[in-house]
């Protein structure tokens, strides 16, 4: 094998195929980076058996081939190489040569041969997005995955594909995060009402990483047990989680008995004050809502912090306490300025919704206090 291409390019293929790359793997063969180079182009391709992500880049072949690189030093070679042109030759042996300016470096490789195949996702059903607008979709529900395996399922996010419509659901047990994106364009001409997927949390944080604040379309293709994102020159696949997500609508309130108007920069700075000294095992944290105002407030040994906040109150007054960590994250996903938080009582879980937007909600269970 034996190509030539610019440092840049190169760097880019090389830092989005090792977002594939597993860290913890008892395969050798899974620390590297297959590279495959085939007619003005070459391909790096990272796995973990789970999610596979491939990245092309333009360059000039003059020797077709494969090998497979450690990711981390190969990586890191290149983000330390200066700009211009860069010279890549293997040989019989495995030995890989990297040439740039007067630097030549060289690194023992292996076979491709032993690097497990991408498999191929068949291209009968998909839809597309822009890839700001999945970007929204990952930031918004994402943090609400589980982290314990107990529940398999729980560890993604579930995408409900209407025919103008899609929606990401995620939750964990203690919050739940809900975003759709409403489009003019249908996503799919069939007759039914919507199909369902639920893609790995893990999954979606990579592509996140991918993804570009700009509005390229993506194609998502997916199978029973299978999804492919194309983002202009890479490719990531993964495998789907399998089962019955839980009926998310069944759980969400409908009747409040309290609503409260507040600035969401005002409440979550508050609440940032407050976690400084909140009880570290749930983050505790405590609202008093009553005339015009939240008490914000939190107790433990390391002190004790109140703060009073001007609102508009809708309602009965109550005492509920909360994980200061689980608010925050919802708060910070939040884009609009304003939010509505709406309750039942001190018991019952609260819903968060940004005032001029019908697309985001979030929920959250309280903590009880003693």
């Amino acid at each position: 094998m034996k190509f030539v291409c610019d440092k840049n390019s190169l760097f880019e293929g090389v830092n989005i195929a090792i977002r594939g790359v597993s860290s913890r793997t008892t395969l050798p063969i899974l620390q590297g980076i297959k590279i495959s180079a085939l007619k003005g182009q070459v391909k790096f391709s990272g796995t973990d058996l789970d999610i596979g992500i491939e990245c092309q880049i333009p360059a000039v072949v003059e020797e077709e081939g494969e090998i497979v690189v450690p990711a981390k030093i190969f990586s890191e070679l290149v983000r330390k190489l200066p700009e211009g042109e860069v010279k890549v030759e293997s040989d019989s042996q495995n030995t890989v040569n990297v040439v740039c300016d007067s630097i030549n470096f060289t690194i023992a490789g292996s076979d491709a041969v032993e690097f497990p195949e991408i498999p191929q996702v068949s291209r009968e059903n998909s839809f597309k997005l822009t890839q700001n607008i999945l970007k929204d979709l990952i930031r918004k529900t994402v943090f609400c995955i589980a982290q314990e395996q107990t529940r398999p399922i729980l560890t993604g996010v579930l995408f409900e594909v209407f025919q103008n419509e899609v929606k990401a659901v995620a939750l964990d047990g203690f919050r739940m995060a809900i975003y759709s994106y409403q489009s003019e364009e249908k996503f799919f001409d069939e007759d039914i009402e919507k199909y369902s997927i639920v893609i790995p949390g893990k999954t979606l944080e990579e592509i996140y990483r991918i993804l570009e604040d700009k509005e390229t379309e993506i194609e998502i293709y997916h199978t029973a047990n299978q999804v492919l994102f194309q983002i202009e020159n890479t490719k990531v696949i993964s495998r789907l989680l399998e089962g019955s997500f839980i009926n998310y609508n069944a759980v969400l309130p409908k009747d409040y008995k309290t609503e409260v108007v507040v600035k969401r920069e005002v409440l979550t700075e508050s609440i940032e004050r407050a976690s400084l000294i909140a009880e570290s095992k749930n983050n505790l944290i405590k609202f008093e809502i009553g005339d015009k105002f939240i008490t914000v407030s939190s107790n433990s040994e390391k002190g004790k912090m109140v703060e009073k906040i001007e609102v508009d109150v809708k309602g009965m007054f109550l005492e509920i306490a909360f994980n200061s960590r689980y608010l925050l994250d919802s708060l910070r996903a939040i884009d609009e300025e304003e939010i509505t938080l709406y309750f039942i009582n001190s018991i019952n879980p609260l819903i968060i919704k940004p005032i001029g937007s019908k697309d985001y909600l979030y929920m959250i269970l309280p903590v009880k206090l003693n």
